[in-house]
């Protein structure tokens, strides 16, 4: 692949349904400083994004966040890592399902209430499950449909907002009580969920031309280039919304706003496609996580277990349906986005400590950080101080799942080794 076919992938792995969301509550946290709480965020991801430059570099087996942090601290802090990048995925799982229906709700006002949107993000749970429950290939063909249709309404949504934005609305008072790094922790928190992604990149690291140049090249330009759609987007928007802070479905509405409700339909079907290929994607991947952990030893073999007839993890695309459907019933798109954030930097901190460890443990990887442990160490930082801003009871939800991880594997290592079942 080349230099151009890396920047697509990161660029399509991170831009996605969050962005059709999430600018009203990044104003609400952030107010006149949301546009900059974007670009602080971007700031972090772009130097973790290098940290996973160099750790994926030292290894060609698959596993990402789990297996950095398992060679470098061990089994335990492997497998914690490995617990939230599964929970990561169900939260986000259960998110976008729920925000699936509070999309479509433009479009179709009935939805416009919790109960219904519940009911449809349980229908597409189950019918996702389904279909990943027969075989692969569905998934993965209606995944390739919807993975490039989300572009065209955020770059028409910027294109033809800017046109319209009243620049002085720009300069509405900050979030009241809160200091300037109160309000950049806030917003950059909450924008977190559309910002990850970038970690796709590397993966391709070994078909690529040049991975040493390429990839953080790549990165970079991904990064760089969704960051700056999202502070256009932002500006967009908080420049032709007529009440930012109270805004449910923020573009759709901005749109309709500044072009009339063509543009706002227009927008609001980009956000259906665009949370619709997510969730094919993330059902398809999901239980294939809780699957490999299974096979690796580190959970019951019975997660493991696959269909005899055809040949898909029957019980990890169950258990995995009946998890993210449970979410999605009790609680909305901005708390498991929440709770999804937290989980991610359970992730990004382990691989950013990872990359100084792993240079005395591992030797050489093939793309080298410059400045020695500078980039870990501000990237490590910078997760905290974004970390610091998840609220008490997500706090506690997140370490209590974490928790749970660990009983179970620590259950399972003292009561329950056997080898992996075939089928059932």
């Amino acid at each position: 692949m080349t230099l151009l076919d890396c920047v697509g992938i990161g660029i399509n792995g991170i831009i996605g349904t969050g962005i059709f969301l999430l600018p009203a509550r990044v104003f609400r946290d952030a107010g006149a400083l949301s546009w900059a709480a974007w670009l602080a965020i971007g700031a972090v991801c772009l130097l973790v994004g290098l940290c996973f430059c160099e750790t994926s570099g030292r290894s060609e087996r698959n596993g990402g966040p789990y297996l950095y942090a398992r060679d470098a601290f061990g089994r335990w802090v492997g497998v914690g890592v490995g617990w939230m990048a599964l929970a990561s995925n169900f939260f986000a799982y259960g998110a976008v399902a729920r925000a699936f229906g509070r999309n479509l709700s433009f479009l179709v006002p009935p939805l416009n209430r919790a109960g219904p949107q519940i009911a449809l993000a349980i229908a597409v749970i189950g019918g996702l499950a389904a279909l990943n429950y027969r075989g692969i290939r569905p998934g993965a063909l209606t995944s390739d449909v919807f993975s490039g249709a989300k572009l065209i309404p955020i770059l028409l949504f910027v294109g033809l907002g800017l046109l319209f934005v009243d620049w002085h609305r720009l300069a509405l008072p900050a979030p009241a009580g809160k200091s300037t790094v109160e309000a950049l922790k806030l917003g950059g928190f909450a924008a977190l969920f559309a910002c990850t992604g970038f970690e796709y990149v590397p993966v391709a690291a070994g078909e690529t031309e040049n991975p040493r140049r390429n990839i953080p090249l790549a990165l970079i330009f991904a990064l760089l280039g969704s960051m700056l759609l999202y502070v256009l987007v932002q500006i967009v928007f908080m420049g032709t919304h007529p009440d930012p802070g109270a805004a449910d479905k923020p573009l759709a509405e901005a749109a309709a706003a500044f072009a009339g409700p063509w543009a706002g339909g227009f927008v609001a079907v980009g956000s259906v496609i665009s949370s619709f290929g997510y969730l094919t994607a993330v059902a398809l991947v999901t239980p294939r996580y809780l699957s490999a952990l299974s096979e690796n030893g580190e959970l019951p073999p019975l997660f493991a277990r696959t269909h005899p007839r055809f040949g898909t993890p029957s019980v990890a695309i169950g258990l995995s349906a009946l998890v993210c459907a449970g979410l999605a019933v009790f609680a909305d798109f901005d708390r498991l986005a929440d709770l999804n954030n937290a989980a991610v930097f359970a992730q990004y901190v382990p691989t950013c400590l990872a990359v100084p460890m792993l240079r005395r443990t591992k030797g050489a990887s093939a793309f080298h950080l410059p400045l020695g442990p500078t980039i870990p160490v501000l990237a490590t930082l910078g997760c905290i101080l974004f970390l610091n801003g998840i609220k008490r009871a997500d706090a506690v939800f997140s370490v209590a799942t974490l928790a749970v991880g660990l009983v179970l594997h620590a259950v399972w290592r003292v009561f329950g080794r056997r080898p992996v079942l075939g089928t059932g």
